[in-house]
């Protein structure tokens, strides 16, 4: 059975936190561009805005979000973000096995390749809180690839999103495939 853990965001709050954004980032460019009656202008116009300008026009929605599983949603990679136990443990599944390791401040995984064969990748960014956290690393070209073996954060253990396969190295569905890619599967739903 494949299936994928993350649960999509209730369609009321989906819609709220886009009302919110939106309405911040209009403020915010009408703001830059000096007068609160001025176009929004073009996409091309678009800029990015941080939580802490949204913040100045919206506390109360910025103090109920600063903290929550959305604010902690996705974060570099650090001693503060990652749950998961990395003190050169690993994790055994139908023969192949990652390994979890810290060099200097970085967090590792030891895991199986595009290739087939094992190699060690630098987690770049963490995902989730609780139920589970999962780990992207950097592939080429700014790809993030979301890691098949998740932290289970309530039974603080291991486990893999496919328990009943093994996913081949040239399978779309193994962690460094296409189906895995956060920027093209996940970010669009699961970030902001």
């Amino acid at each position: 059975m494949r299936y994928h853990l993350l649960a999509p965001l209730p369609a009321a709050l989906a819609v709220t936190l886009s009302l919110l954004l939106g309405a911040a980032c209009a403020e915010q460019t009408r703001s830059a561009e000096g007068s609160p009656g001025a176009s929004i202008g073009t996409p091309t116009d678009a800029q990015y805005v941080d939580s802490a300008s949204c913040a100045e026009c919206h506390p109360m929605e910025a103090q109920s979000w600063s903290g929550s599983h959305h604010d902690l949603a996705m974060q570099v990679a650090s001693e503060a973000s990652v749950l998961g136990d990395f003190d050169d443990t690993s994790f055994s599944h139908l023969g192949l096995t990652t390994r979890f390791f810290r060099r200097d401040a970085e967090f590792w995984i030891n895991a199986e390749g595009p290739d087939g064969e094992l190699h060690d990748y630098a987690v770049a960014y963490v995902f989730g809180v609780t139920p589970l956290q999962q780990y992207l690393v950097e592939f080429p070209g700014g790809r993030l690839q979301c890691l098949t073996v998740a932290w289970d954060t309530e039974e603080a253990r291991w486990f893999t999103l496919y328990p009943d396969e093994r996913i081949a190295a040239d399978d779309a569905l193994h962690w460094t495939g296409r189906y895995q890619n956060w920027n093209m599967m996940c970010a669009e739903c699961h970030s902001t």
